[in-house]
């Protein structure tokens, strides 16, 4: 009984938190619908800033930002919303809204449709929910295999190897999957412009050469960092270095 309690009055501070964070948020969307988004902003961040975060807490800072007409901050505001909840529709609707203001149109390069497809599918569930079905289709696989070991019958052999076969590849395949999309929910190599112009460099040097120019909004990927430069590249296989201070990682 005694563990019991002290189990329990460890767990008070963190129920308590999570109340205040509901609170706030609530409140925060309050402000949102009184039109005072700057506070509402505000407040969204404090409760990221205190360790909570959402597609829905992500969305609405968002949509403050867009208000505000902060189009950088509700591009990252959205696209950290769609790291969590990549099919959402409300989040994917509100960014390509937010990218229509983007000064620099950038067009993706042409992918294969097996990697599109593959990419569409890993994100259809999260990384632990890809874990639970690997582990479901191996003890399924698992049974199965069993079940043709110990039965007599061949026709419920022959089904017990089939689903004992297609378990294994089904479980694999969720392994997999749920690696990659552990991989994307976890990098930060995606980031957005935030300096109003920049112009990225050959080389991570200030005095190389100006290849060509960005503006906020735009969202590039991080390749590597040297100092303060990082190496980034766009949607259409263009590379160059920027400062950090210039971008905001994803």
């Amino acid at each position: 009984m005694k563990k019991l309690w002290f189990i329990l009055l460890l767990l008070l501070p963190v129920a308590a938190a999570g109340q205040e964070a509901s609170l706030q948020f609530e409140q925060a969307n309050g402000l949102y619908r009184s039109g005072s988004f700057e506070k509402a902003a505000e407040l969204y961040e404090q409760i990221l800033k205190n360790g909570y975060e959402s597609p829905a807490l992500y969305y609405n800072l968002g949509n403050a930002y867009f208000k505000l007409q902060n189009i950088p901050a509700a591009i990252l505001a959205y696209e950290r919303a769609r790291r969590l909840a990549p099919h959402d529709e409300d989040i994917l609707y509100n960014l390509r809204l937010a990218n229509l203001r983007v000064v620099d149109k950038i067009e993706p390069l042409p992918q294969l449709f097996l990697f599109e497809w593959w990419g569409s599918f890993v994100s259809l569930l999260t990384s632990e929910r890809w874990g639970i079905l690997a582990i479901a289709g191996l003890w399924i696989a698992v049974i199965a295999a069993t079940l043709y070991r110990v039965a007599r019958g061949a026709l419920f052999r022959r089904m017990a190897f089939l689903v004992c076969g297609v378990m294994m590849l089904f479980s694999i395949l969720a392994f997999v999957g749920g690696v990659q999309r552990h991989h994307a929910e976890q990098s930060a190599s995606g980031a957005i412009v935030f300096a109003q112009s920049v112009s990225v460099k050959s080389a991570p040097d200030a005095q190389s050469t100006d290849l060509f120019v960005l503006h906020e909004g735009v969202k590039v990927d991080v390749m590597d960092n040297v100092g303060e430069w990082r190496k980034i590249r766009l949607a259409d296989g263009k590379e160059g270095w920027v400062v950090i201070s210039s971008i905001q990682l994803i």
